[in-house]
Formats: C-alpha cells, sequence, structure tokens
C-alpha cells in the first residue's frame, strides 16, 4: 500500500537508531509504540502474517497521526514481535503459539527495557485478541506500570470486545457478529493492504460459523471443531473500501487512546466480563 513520504512527520524506527541517538530522546515526549502479534493461519486465502501486519501498519500509521495532532511529541516505532499464544489454531502450519507466560514475559522485557531507561509513554499494538495472548499482555502491563511508574495502553482489546465497531461501521447488510477469524474483515482488510498477497479463491469459499464462546470448545482446536479450512466467517463477501474503513478505524482508536495517555488522561479498559473469561480460561 502506497502512502506518499512526508519528511517532517517522519517516523524513526528504533532499529536504525545508534544508542546515543536513542538516549538523546526527550522522555517526557517521546512515545514509543510496539507492535505484537502471532503468526499464526488465516484460512486458505489470507497471510500467516495478517494479525502481524496489521498490528505494524496501523502503529506506523498512528505515529504519523499522533505527530500532526501533537507535533511536541516524537513516536518511535519498535520492531514488530511475531508471537503470540494461538492454541486453537496451532494444528495448521504456519501458526507458531506460545503460552501467555511467554507472552507476558516478552512484552514484560520490553517494559523494562524502556523503563529502565527513563521512558515514560508505551502503546502496545497486537492485532490478534486472542484472550490468553491478552491475558499476558495485561500481566505485564500492570507489573511495568507498578514498577517504573510508566504509562502503558494496549487500545484495540478494549474496543474490540466492546459494541463500538458495530456502531461505526458502515451498514453492509448482514450479520457481522459471526465475523471471527479469518472471515469478511481480515479479508477485506488484506484486500485493502496487500490486495498481493489475498489468494483470489477468496472468492468461492463458503461463509462458515462457529460460535467460539461456548464453554464446551474450550481447549479444542479448529480442526478437532471441524474447521478445516482454518476460517470463521464469510470471505467471500470482502469489500476494498470496508478494509480502508476498517484499517483507518483502527488507527483513529490507537492515536485517541495514544493522546489520552499523553494527555494523563483515563484510557480504555478490557471489559469486566472479559476479564472474568481470561481469569477462569487462561
Amino acid at each position: 500500500m502506497e502512502r506518499k513520504k512526508d519528511k517532517k512527520n517522519k517516523v524513526i524506527h528504533l532499529e536504525e537508531f545508534s544508542w546515543k541517538q536513542i538516549n538523546e530522546l526527550d522522555r517526557e515526549r517521546s512515545v514509543f509504540f510496539y507492535p505484537i502479534s502471532p503468526l499464526e493461519e488465516h484460512g486458505p486465502h489470507l497471510p500467516v502474517g495478517t494479525d502481524l501486519m496489521t498490528a505494524r501498519d496501523t502503529a506506523e500509521e498512528s505515529i504519523r497521526l499522533l505527530q500532526m495532532k501533537k507535533p511536541e511529541v516524537k513516536g518511535i516505532l519498535l520492531p514488530p514481535t511475531p508471537i503470540g499464544y494461538s492454541k486453537i489454531n496451532s494444528d495448521f502450519p504456519g501458526t507458531f503459539t506460545v503460552s501467555p507466560r511467554v507472552v507476558k514475559e516478552v512484552v514484560y522485557s520490553v517494559i523494562t527495557a524502556l523503563g529502565g531507561q527513563g521512558f515514560r509513554y508505551l502503546v502496545i499494538c497486537t492485532f490478534h485478541m486472542n484472550l490468553g495472548h491478552l491475558k499476558g499482555i495485561y500481566q505485564a502491563m500492570k507489573l511495568g506500570r507498578k514498577r517504573y511508574n510508566m504509562y502503558i495502553c494496549e487500545p484495540w482489546g478494549p474496543y474490540f470486545y466492546s459494541d463500538k465497531i458495530f456502531e461505526r461501521e458502515p451498514k453492509l447488510g448482514f450479520d457481522t457478529t459471526k465475523e471471527v477469524h479469518g472471515g469478511f474483515r481480515e479479508t477485506s482488510l488484506m484486500k485493502y493492504q496487500y490486495p498481493y498477497l489475498l489468494d483470489e479463491n477468496y472468492k468461492n469459499l463458503q461463509s462458515i460459523y462457529r460460535d467460539l464462546n461456548s464453554p464446551r470448545i474450550y481447549g479444542k482446536t479448529f480442526k478437532e471443531l471441524g474447521l478445516k479450512e482454518g476460517y470463521i466467517g464469510s470471505p467471500a463477501r470482502a469489500d476494498v473500501d470496508y478494509g480502508r474503513w476498517y484499517f483507518n478505524e483502527i488507527v483513529s482508536v490507537i492515536v485517541e487512546e495514544a493522546c489520552n495517555l499523553y494527555d494523563g488522561k483515563p484510557i480504555s479498559d478490557l471489559p469486566k466480563n472479559i476479564k472474568r473469561i481470561m481469569k477462569l480460561f487462561f
């Protein structure tokens, strides 16, 4: 996806800086963005990097918009980390899953590095909404806030598990609550972001729906549930205009939370029922 280059609003990629350049960054005005999502199957039509690429690209675009809204802020993009908890589709090639504990340790290590060097602001960007994955992230956030007095947020989880998306998304004429994994939304997103990575067979895929919230499915994989193609939803409905809206909506949510974080305003949290499920099953 091509974007206009703006030298005045350049995104800093941390790996391109020397330690002296990093040390010169203003601790009070530097906001770090950390993309993290696993490589995992997304049906026969989408790349295994769907979540990771989305987390990375929306983080980068969010930095550009944040710096436009707040010129005094310097956004720094950390290299994306391709890990996460994804046991449910671990029996498909291309899925790499780690435990929620490992997710916690990795995220906390990033927090420790930044907090130990005196940096204060961190936005964690993940597009993988598995609750075991989020549990690791939120445990690390809690420890980091306490030990280093850092301001840390994870914007997409609270939004994803609320009803906001159904209130804001364009009227589509079908029930999007059933679009769970590799379906209409993510296929539309990839059709907008990386159309050359989208297999044309998506147009012929049947709509497949399953309720993954039932306790009866806990511990089972997609294949054990009969989901042999690795997706839940209706990828054949994919629409590039919706993909554009969805991408920009993700960016909007991240920027809003980053601004609140920097301004010391309240930030969003996961709903209480989601937290209860995380405690029970992970």
